[in-house]
């Protein structure tokens, strides 16, 4: 098997995607193939370090700051 064919199952793999050949021959060539395991382990490295988190929580502080608006300000009467 082809590495590059690998990696596209691979690819599909960590994406969660229906992966184009059997897991059975990717795992297979894992087992054999160094560069892949490192390309394996790179990718699924990037993806945890792409996936978006949740961030915290912020608290509201819009009365707060039309509050300290000059009272002329067109944005005072705003709520």
């Amino acid at each position: 098997m082809r590495c590059e064919t690998i990696r596209e199952t691979l690819s599909a793999r960590i994406d969660g995607e229906q992966e184009p050949i059997a897991a059975e021959s990717t795992d297979r060539h894992l087992d054999a193939c160094a560069d892949c395991r490192s390309w394996y382990r790179r990718a699924e490295s990037l993806r945890r370090t792409l996936t978006a988190h949740p961030g915290s929580p912020v608290p509201e502080l819009t009365a707060d700051i039309l509050r300290q608006l000059p009272p002329n300000s067109p944005l005072s009467s705003v709520s």
